[in-house]
């Protein structure tokens, strides 16, 4: 657990030399500013501009994994060809572990920055027809349903390249967005990009219907996948980091 720590608190420092934690700040203040901008004026429905905004807040997230987790896989390749990363722990998965920790910090940093500032921006366009506690939801589900794909562009980003970390995202983000349609019913339980945007959506139809759940007939299958997909990436990603050894795909 020390060592542990020492790894987390070694990569906050490395942050310092990079814009990543300015990237988790600005990011989320400028889609405040430009959709709240926009809701001032435009007629929609109160339901249909929250519901606009989570949804494009889950379609940008693959991406924005896929470009953060290749940013730092860039900086550990350009400080030693990552041997610095192989021999910071005696045990090698603690590194990839504290890595996994960071991105998860900065992710849920941005995450309540864009929920939470939407929350309380839009209350001074109009009252807002959730209450804080479903803003609170919206962010825990951000997070757990994105650990998979953070595993995911670890991989890539570590072991391929930034172009096929960034190429992925942007794929799973165009998924996100047609999944979301009825062309995901049946199948977005084992699309992982997805996952954030169809919870999301039950998690809004539950509180607009109350007492009337219209809720998605695969959530419960769509909450067993993510769960067990999430945890088996963990551990695959432990087993194969423990025996990887520095080498990109490109070399």
């Amino acid at each position: 657990m020390i060592q542990l720590k020492k790894l987390i608190k070694a990569d906050i420092i490395k942050l310092k030399s990079t814009q990543l934690i300015w990237m988790h700040l600005y990011i989320p203040i400028l889609g405040l500013i430009l959709f709240l901008g926009y809701y001032s004026y435009t007629p929609w429905s109160s339901f249909g501009k929250i519901s606009a905004y989570l949804q494009v807040l889950s379609i940008a997230f693959p991406i924005l994994i896929g470009v953060i987790t290749s940013i730092v896989a860039d900086q550990e390749y350009m400080a030693g060809g990552f041997q610095n990363i192989l021999i910071a722990s005696e045990v090698k998965y603690l590194t990839f572990i504290s890595k996994l920790i960071l991105f998860l910090l900065l992710g849920t940093l941005s995450t309540i920055l864009a929920t939470i500032g939407f929350y309380v921006g839009f209350s001074f366009i109009e009252n807002s027809m959730f209450p804080f506690t479903m803003y609170l939801a919206v962010a825990g589900i951000l997070i757990g349903s994105n650990v998979f794909l953070y595993i995911l562009h670890f991989f890539l980003s570590f072991r391929f390249s930034k172009g096929v970390s960034i190429g992925v995202g942007i794929v799973e983000s165009l998924a996100s967005a047609l999944f979301l349609t009825g062309m995901g019913d049946g199948r977005w339980p084992f699309v992982p990009s997805s996952w954030s945007i169809r919870f999301i959506g039950s998690l809004l139809m539950k509180y607009q219907n109350t007492g009337n759940m219209l809720l998605d007939p695969d959530l419960k299958l769509g909450m067993i996948v993510s769960f067990v997909a999430t945890f088996l990436s963990f551990v695959i990603m432990i087993l194969w980091f423990t025996g990887w050894e520095g080498k990109k795909a490109e070399e």
